[in-house]
């Protein structure tokens, strides 16, 4: 019985807690986890300052909890900023070597690599989506079809005619097999919905995963172009850097014959 008292108290602590600290969502054994230990750490600081410990799942054991789930959600996320500050003047101040290169391709997603694969080997990964689609089975080209035939005015103008004939037919003096209110034709329309609506719906996710190839190749090649404007930047840095070696050398160089210029005229000059 107790075991359920701190179920229930540790599950309203945890959920209390996490709305007032506005905390990403982590499910019953989280809320619970999270009022449970809020509980134990509550009653600590409530004993250190010299406080009584109230009764397990009385409205007080609940506060306490709560305040100290609060208290632990806030150190958590002190320690997580005092770890990213960390990461990131490491980050800053030291140069990655071959190992941190290694971890980082890792991190990679396999688009990612598929991208950086091809740039290292000088490769083009731009496709035509329609090319990778071509061999369609039967039963698609069937749904593209009557996805693309009901979606026109042929369709409209047939199926307009097929209903006033039937209206017709069946209104006329003599014989009538569907007498109003056509209870037939409507039959035969509701079949005609239930049928075409999900053929349409086949034609229409094959569409849906055609575009979505389609979206993952432009973000590869913009992912790719990105890459070699980076590239060319660091080429250019480089050959400036180079050039700007080169131009120093030029000026020392031009430095030395001025000054063995200026000791030769002081020279002559003596010797007049």
């Amino acid at each position: 019985m107790e075991a359920i008292v701190w179920l229930i108290s540790g599950l309203l602590a945890g959920w209390l807690a996490r709305v007032v600290m506005k905390q990403k969502k982590s499910g019953f054994v989280g809320d619970v986890v999270l009022g449970i230990l809020g509980g134990v750490s509550g009653a600590w600081m409530l004993n250190s300052l010299g406080g009584k410990v109230p009764n397990a799942g009385s409205p007080a054991h609940i506060a306490v909890a709560v305040v100290g789930a609060m208290v632990l959600v806030g150190a958590g996320r002190l320690l997580q900023r005092v770890s990213l500050h960390a990461r990131r003047t490491t980050r800053n101040v030291t140069v990655p070597g071959v190992m941190e290169l290694e971890a980082y391709v890792r991190r990679l997603g396999e688009v990612e690599r598929r991208v950086f694969s091809a740039l290292l080997r000088r490769q083009a990964i731009s496709k035509d989506p329609s090319e990778t689609l071509k061999d369609l089975t039967f039963g698609q080209r069937v749904a593209d079809a009557v996805a693309e035939f009901g979606g026109s005015w042929t369709f409209l103008g047939l199926f307009a005619a097929f209903m006033l004939g039937w209206i017709l037919l069946n209104t006329k003096e003599g014989p009538e097999w569907d007498p109003y209110p056509f209870i037939l034709l409507n039959l035969l329309l509701s079949c005609l919905a239930a049928i075409q609506a999900p053929v349409i719906m086949m034609s229409q996710n094959r569409q849906s995963s055609k575009d979505r190839m389609a979206a993952q190749r432009d973000y590869e090649v913009n992912l790719k172009s990105e890459m070699e404007v980076m590239s060319l930047h660091a080429k250019l840095d480089e050959a400036r850097e180079i050039q700007w070696k080169s131009l120093l050398e030029m000026q020392r160089t031009q430095m030395d014959i001025l000054e063995r210029l200026e000791a030769r005229l002081h020279s002559l000059e003596n010797r007049a």
